[in-house]
């Protein structure tokens, strides 16, 4: 695949999603906070374990597993959240993830990002399936991918151990078909309704 020769650089009108490097890890590790963790089965306490969630997805492309980049904000080449996917089945469906600094909630960064990446996963990688796995009580992110045409498909039953709360959490799986991405790909250009 080429975009594992090189790795894409995806540009929307405010932000710029880069690959990853290991100085992010300090800003990444900072805007980890115990809330944000609520809807994250890790998270980075110290810049040490900021770097190594930049070596993780690093590593995962490098093994073409996974590609996750580093959104940034305009002019500034600070990394403020990330999104991406991984977990790929023969590039045929993949696990979208993403997280955003809270400085940053509410003014549709996240959504700008994802019409920049649910259109590469389809066109450029060939997915026939993009799934998500969310927090039931994440409504905000349920809200956002079913903005995107994201259909909820049921729940997983304590299906992920979030250590940092030494606890089994149900999963809601949410998943967009290409077919179902043809449809809706007007209002993701034009942002209508996003």
């Amino acid at each position: 695949m080429s975009f594992f020769t090189q790795f894409p650089v995806l540009e929307t009108e405010r932000l710029v999603l880069r690959q990853l490097r290991y100085e992010d890890g300090p800003d990444i590790q900072g805007y980890f906070t115990a809330e944000l963790a609520r809807f994250y089965d890790w998270w980075p306490r110290t810049i040490a374990e900021g770097r190594g969630f930049v070596r993780f997805f690093k590593t995962g492309y490098e093994e073409e597993q996974s590609i996750r980049w580093g959104i940034t904000l305009k002019p500034h080449d600070k990394v403020i959240g990330t999104c991406g996917f991984s977990d790929f089945d023969h590039f045929s469906r993949a696990e979208l993830g993403y997280e955003l600094s809270m400085e940053h909630w509410h003014k549709g960064i996240m959504s700008e990002a994802l019409k920049a990446l649910i259109p590469f996963g389809f066109n450029e990688i060939e997915m026939h399936r993009i799934q998500a796995s969310v927090f039931p009580e994440n409504t905000a992110s349920i809200h956002l991918l079913e903005k995107f045409g994201f259909q909820k498909e049921g729940i997983l039953r304590q299906y992920t151990y979030i250590k940092h709360r030494d606890m089994w959490e149900d999963c809601l799986v949410m998943a967009l078909l290409k077919s179902e991405y043809g449809l809706r790909s007007q209002e993701l250009r034009t942002g209508a309704d996003l």
